[in-house]
């Protein structure tokens, strides 16, 4: 009997129940409970955009930097819960058109904010392929060429990969490429100049203003 009232009052829970228990676990820093929080709202219903958006992007509010950190590890284990068939429902249903190829410069081998914008793209709905990390700016320009690429999203953290940056920039902003993708730079190396240098259409301080301007971009 007792199974069974749990099992009622789970299922009588609203979603704002499940968001603010994710709100609490990112804000106090709270690693396993994140993991508890994100998986039980997934395994409730919840949309995962709610959970984001609504639960661990608030709780960073207060939380800062390491909250993202952490949140960004728990959120990876949970990703795969959302299959492909609902990623497509949800791209369909917040118009979502082309795809998003994201990866880390050639002699840099940093992942942390490529993989937070890749893992918050995928919860969205976003179509994104991830090329990991020291990419060779010629495996760029090879996925840009394909028919349904968007956009092309290039981290870099170290300044000695800059010279990588103008050549795949070269690649990318010449020729059949020009007009075709939208290309963001993002990561600490990152600067004004450089993006106006490279005629890159975006910069981004940061994962999640990285999001914002390619959701934008998917939009129109």
């Amino acid at each position: 009997m007792k199974n069974i009232s749990l099992e009622y009052e789970s299922k009588t829970r609203s979603d704002e129940y499940y968001i603010n228990n994710i709100i609490e676990a990112v804000s106090v820093l709270d690693f396993f409970s994140m993991k508890d929080a994100i998986k039980e709202a997934i395994d409730m219903g919840v949309p995962m955009v709610d959970i984001i958006k609504k639960g661990v992007l608030v709780g960073l509010g207060e939380s800062g930097e390491m909250g993202l950190i952490l949140a960004a590890e728990a959120l990876e284990g949970e990703i795969i819960s959302v299959d492909e068939e609902e990623q497509k429902r949800l791209a369909k249903s917040r118009n979502y058109s082309g795809k998003v190829v994201i990866g880390t410069i050639k002699g840099d081998i940093h992942s942390l904010g490529k993989n937070i914008a890749s893992i918050i793209m995928k919860s969205y709905g976003m179509d994104v392929i991830d090329l990991g990390v020291n990419v060779e700016p010629k495996k760029f320009e090879e996925f840009a060429y394909l028919p349904d690429v968007k956009v092309i999203g290039i981290s870099f953290l170290l300044s000695a990969s800059e010279p990588r940056i103008r050549e795949v920039m070269s690649l990318l902003k010449n020729g059949e490429l020009k007009n075709k993708v939208k290309v963001i730079l993002g990561g600490a190396a990152v600067s004004p100049e450089i993006a106006e240098e490279t005629n890159a259409d975006a910069y981004a301080i940061d994962a999640l203003q990285g999001v914002d301007i390619i959701e934008e971009w998917l939009r129109s």
